[in-house]
């Protein structure tokens, strides 16, 4: 029998259909990969507690404890970038007095905008101040702040989020809006750190944003966690959890 050209074409073709129709049956049917033991003990020893307002009740002092272990020993940088005040805010300067009053001695203030080198290795604490949003994040990034953290999560240290600092650890800071921050540096990607996908609304002290609320969360479809100044969510062992 004698085949002419394009007898060929139509057989090359034929062919390469069933070829391609086999890989996406491959594709199809194939077992999703299984994190390695590593992957998993990796983010099971993450110890994040995100606050409003730092720490305002009995309930959050006792469990950020628990979390260091009554360890008073390790160093704490207290990261005061997103407020105008910096280490003379009332606030960061609050934190220290607690720290204090719970027995840690070696306290540091730190500003990534000034210090955007800083070597946290040393720290087992990372506490971080509210304030503007837009600012710390712009800075967090620049500072690559969010490998500092995950390698102190990683070796079992804490990280602490405090309102600002509790909306950067998440997938987005767009929210920032409805709390009152202003995007006067006109950043541009409001992408988070990405440390949680929980979206924090903090100083949620009463219900008249709530309305504001569900028009974001519709608009963006998503769901905002609203914490009052006394309220925390906790990050343990891959299980999130609320600390009131």
């Amino acid at each position: 029998m004698i085949y002419s050209k394009k007898d060929y074409i139509k057989y090359a073709l034929l062919i390469i259909l069933i070829c391609m129709s086999a890989f996406a049956l491959y594709k199809l049917y194939k077992k999703p990969s299984i994190p390695s033991p590593v992957q998993v003990k990796i983010l099971d020893k993450r110890k994040i507690l995100l606050t409003s307002g730092g720490f305002n009740s009995d309930a959050i002092n006792n469990k950020f404890k628990d979390l260091t272990g009554d360890n008073y020993d390790q160093p704490v940088a207290i990261i005061t970038t997103a407020s105008y005040d910096k280490e003379k805010d009332q606030y960061a300067l609050l934190a220290k007095k607690q720290f204090v009053d719970m027995g840690f001695t070696d306290i540091d203030f730190v500003d990534i905008e000034v210090d955007p080198q800083k070597d946290f290795s040393k720290y087992g604490v990372i506490y971080v101040c509210g304030g503007n949003t837009f600012t710390l994040l712009k800075y967090a990034k620049e500072s690559n702040l969010k490998s500092s953290i995950e390698k102190l999560l990683d070796r079992g240290g804490v990280y602490v989020g405090v309102s600002a600092g509790s909306i950067i650890a998440g997938p987005s800071i767009a929210s920032a809006v409805v709390n009152g921050d202003e995007n006067y540096i006109e950043l541009k990607d409001l992408t988070g750190l990405n440390l949680t996908n929980t979206i924090i609304y903090p100083h949620h002290n009463d219900n008249n944003a709530d309305m504001e609320i569900k028009k974001f969360e519709t608009e963006n479809n998503v769901t905002l966690t609203k914490l009052n100044d006394a309220q925390a969510i906790l990050i343990e062992n891959g299980v999130e959890s609320v600390v009131k």
